[in-house]
């Protein structure tokens, strides 16, 4: 094992580096997404960035919010930066090795993770399309509890997400919070009521 390490060069260390342990991560997330367990809150941690996540103030005005009560577009996540360094790193060593150079190895291996970015965020939103199909009703979650998702500011700071269990599916809801207290990621919530058709109001269960 030490020779074969010694052997390898600068730019191969750090693909090898970067492949193995985004890998073996890249492919837990992979189970546990697709077999349910955690609830669906499958990133081992909240979102950088979201289309249509805006981290506001305490004067944010909820009536400006008309977000679809449906999942949208997450591009960048951090379930998409492992899978993008998951395909960096493979990609980059296999280009490495057809002895193209250097720069045009990092360029391909840069565009085929951005690409795997593309399609596991539209593989994810189209699954949650389909399994939140049909009829949703706002005030059958009521009542229901779930996990914290983006972190909730206290005293309705900003607008956080959180994933819900009603009507049958696991739903990733907009929410805020009236408590006097933060609900950070994977905080265990109820849902006590609706700021409007969108957002839910929850609490520490």
């Amino acid at each position: 094992m030490q020779t074969w390490w010694d052997a390898l060069t600068a730019i191969e260390k750090v693909f090898w580096l970067i492949a193995i342990p985004f890998s073996v991560i890249f492919l837990i997330q992979m189970v546990l997404s697709f077999t349910g367990i955690g609830g669906g809150a499958t990133d081992p941690g909240a979102e950088l960035t979201d289309f249509h996540s805006d981290a506001s103030t305490a004067g944010h005005d909820l009536s400006q919010s008309n977000e679809d009560s449906g999942p949208g577009f997450s591009f960048f996540t951090i379930r998409n930066f492992i899978a993008f360094f998951t395909v960096f790193s493979w990609s980059g060593l296999a280009f490495n090795n057809s002895g193209i150079g250097i720069g045009l190895t990092i360029v391909l291996a840069i565009l085929l993770g951005v690409i795997a970015m593309l399609i596991i965020s539209s593989l994810f939103y189209f699954t949650s399309k389909m399994t939140g199909s049909g009829n949703v009703s706002m005030k059958n979650a009521i009542g229901a509890t779930g996990k914290v998702y983006l972190p909730i500011k206290s005293n309705q700071g900003n607008i956080g997400k959180v994933h819900v269990t009603f009507q049958g599916s696991i739903r990733e809801m907009q929410a805020i919070t009236k408590q006097d207290s933060d609900l950070p990621t994977n905080t265990i919530i109820k849902v006590t009521g609706l700021a409007d058709e969108s957002i839910l109001i929850v609490e520490k269960n």
